[in-house]
C-alpha cells in the first residue's frame, strides 16, 4: 500500500514539474521573440519580411510555423521560407525568393514574370535594363503566380528563354519575340537582331552570336544573324 502511495505521490509530483515547465516555457517573457534574422532576401526588404512574419514578442515555443511561412510567402517575390528557432529568444528566416527573369506588358503595365513564366508583380515602370521584355504572348489580365500562357509549347519556349538571362548583359538583349516560336528573335541595344531559330541549343546559339557581335567586321553595323543549331550563321544587313 506504502509503495503505492509513493508511486501515485512520484506520478503527481512529476505532472506537478510538467505543469510548471509548461507554464515557464509558454507564459514567460523570457521567451517571446526579440530578435528576428533574416537571410537570403535581394528583392524583398529585411523589414518587409519581419512585418509579414508577424513574429515580434510572440512566445518561440507556441508560434506556427506553416502559418508564419504562410503570411510571409503572401509577398509575390517569395518562393519559400526555412524558420528556424533559436532558444531562448530569435528565430532565423531563411528567404528563398523567386527569380525574376522577364518582363511582360500588360496595357501600360508591366508584369515581372519568373524563370517558370509565372507572373509575379505588376510594376508601373521598367524595373532594370538587366531584364528583357518578353513580346509575342498576349495576356488578358494579371493573376499572381498563373502561367503567362496555358499553351505547352509556348511555355516551354519561354521557359527556355528565360534560362539564357545571363545573355542579357552581356549581348545587350531588350527583348525578345516568342510570336513564332520556331522563329525566335532576340533584339539588342546593339542595333543587330538575333535570330536562334527555335527554343533547341540556345546556350550554343547565343554563344555563337556574341562571338560574332564581337567581330570587327559588325563595328557600326544594322541587322539581323541567323544562327543555327547546325552551326551556319549568316548575317544580313539593315
Amino acid at each position: 500500500m506504502e509503495k503505492k502511495n509513493n508511486k501515485k505521490a512520484r506520478m503527481f509530483i512529476f505532472l506537478v514539474f510538467v505543469f510548471l515547465l509548461f507554464f515557464l516555457l509558454t507564459r514567460s517573457s523570457y521567451f517571446n521573440i526579440k530578435v528576428i534574422n533574416v537571410q537570403g532576401n535581394y528583392l524583398v526588404s529585411k523589414d518587409e519580411i519581419i512585418v509579414l512574419s508577424e513574429l515580434y514578442n510572440k512566445n518561440i515555443f507556441l508560434i506556427s510555423l506553416e502559418k508564419v511561412k504562410e503570411r510571409i510567402k503572401n509577398n509575390p517575390y517569395i518562393e519559400d521560407v526555412v524558420i528556424k528557432r533559436n532558444i531562448p529568444s530569435s528565430v532565423t528566416l531563411i528567404i528563398k525568393e523567386k527569380k525574376i527573369r522577364g518582363i511582360i506588358k500588360l496595357d501600360n503595365l508591366f508584369i515581372s514574370i519568373d524563370d517558370k513564366g509565372r507572373m509575379i508583380q505588376e510594376l508601373d515602370s521598367f524595373p532594370t535594363d538587366k531584364i528583357f521584355v518578353i513580346e509575342g504572348i498576349k495576356i488578358k489580365e494579371y493573376v499572381p503566380n498563373e502561367y503567362v500562357t496555358n499553351d505547352e509549347k509556348i511555355l516551354k519556349s519561354l521557359i527556355e528563354v528565360l534560362k539564357i538571362s545571363d545573355y542579357t548583359k552581356e549581348l545587350g538583349i531588350v527583348s525578345v519575340n516568342l510570336s513564332n516560336i520556331d522563329n525566335i528573335t532576340f533584339k539588342t541595344n546593339k542595333g543587330i537582331d538575333i535570330d536562334v531559330g527555335d527554343c533547341s541549343n540556345l546556350d550554343y546559339k547565343l554563344a555563337y552570336a556574341k562571338s560574332i557581335l564581337k567581330s570587327d567586321i559588325l563595328k557600326n553595323q544594322k541587322g539581323i544573324i541567323q544562327v543555327r543549331s547546325s552551326g551556319v550563321a549568316v548575317f544580313k544587313r539593315r
